[in-house]
């Protein structure tokens, strides 16, 4: 990943439309299999919609109860594009995080649910992110930690657990994009995440 401003290419040098073709002509060629994109919101996956040849067969974005991006879930399932959620956990052991972040899995509306359903505050998250349809890709190197993040589909949360839990959004993230934006480079945290789409 670059750290410079220069070493960053700005769209309108190379628009996501030009590396979309080439990504097609992969998928084309049998390179590939399955394309997809990653961070796309809402307006960059109408924008590349408009001319793709083969639309994108997953959007992989940062999602958990503190982030649960309604309106891009909701137009991906409307395009029959696939989310998949990285950090669903929101990063509990993470040592580069703010000490102010928030622990998503000590929030009292998780470990209650946890208690009620006799599993892990994770795999409550877990189960709440495979209930909306996305697929929550947790780390691990733990077989205890990879079993019991398996375990979590078994998790039947009811519609008020869901209800707490996605009363928790506050829009926080956790990969705040700054590491994309340095000073002088083509990148701001506007225009990455789109924030003020509307």
């Amino acid at each position: 990943m670059p750290h410079v401003a220069e070493n960053f290419i700005p769209l309108d040098e190379v628009p996501i439309a030009e590396t979309w073709e080439g990504m097609e002509a992969c998928l084309d060629a049998g390179l590939t299999r399955h394309i997809g994109v990653s961070n796309f919101s809402v307006k960059k996956l109408r924008k590349l919609l408009q001319t793709a040849r083969h639309r994108p067969e997953m959007n992989q974005v940062e999602m958990h109860p503190l982030l649960a991006q309604n309106k891009l879930v909701t137009f991906c399932k409307a395009e029959k594009i696939h989310v998949t959620a990285y950090t669903p956990l929101g990063r509990p052991a993470s040592p580069d995080l703010p000490p102010n972040a928030p622990h998503l899995l000590s929030y009292a509306v998780v470990t209650g649910i946890a208690e009620l359903h006799d599993c892990t505050p994770a795999q409550v998250v877990l189960a709440w992110a495979m209930e909306r349809d996305t697929a929550p890709i947790p780390k691990s190197v733990t077989p205890k930690r990879l079993k019991e993040n398996l375990d979590s589909q078994i998790v039947q949360l009811t519609a008020d657990d869901m209800a707490q839990l996605n009363s928790l959004d506050r829009h926080y993230r956790y990969v705040d994009g700054t590491f994309w934006t340095p000073s002088g480079g083509p990148y701001t945290l506007a225009n990455l995440w789109d924030e003020n789409e509307g």
